[in-house]
């Protein structure tokens, strides 16, 4: 004996793909990275010293004053191009957003050459 199913149901229980296992060994990190709350942290210190407002900052950079709250919070990552507008309207260079953090005053290391020789 069949049950009744319509078609749309039919149809519905078709057209649902079976979901994906996840990775073994890969942990998905929940939150913001630290550095991210950092660079957070360093945007509104640097907007309080200046008696800036959320509202000015935004309208400075051309977003919502919301958007502005989410950065500060760390809620919304920061693009690079951002972080660079955040540097002119706060009139700071970018790399003050990283400071005293962690290994950020170390030297970049040189590249390794590879052991293939270049024939002139």
């Amino acid at each position: 004996m069949r049950s009744k199913v319509t078609r749309s149901a039919e149809a519905g229980l078709k057209a649902q793909k079976p979901k994906r296992a996840k990775a073994p060994g890969r942990k998905r990190q929940i939150g913001p990275e630290p550095v991210d709350i950092h660079v957070a942290v360093r945007v509104r210190q640097r907007r309080i010293e200046l008696g800036i407002s959320q509202q000015k900052l935004a309208a400075a950079l051309g977003v919502t004053f919301q958007q502005i709250y989410k950065y500060e919070k760390a809620k919304t990552r920061m693009s690079a191009a951002r972080l660079y507008g955040f540097s002119k309207a706060l009139g700071v260079p970018v790399t003050f957003f990283f400071d005293c953090i962690d290994g950020a005053d170390t030297k970049a290391q040189k590249p390794k050459r590879s052991n293939v020789s270049s024939k002139r």
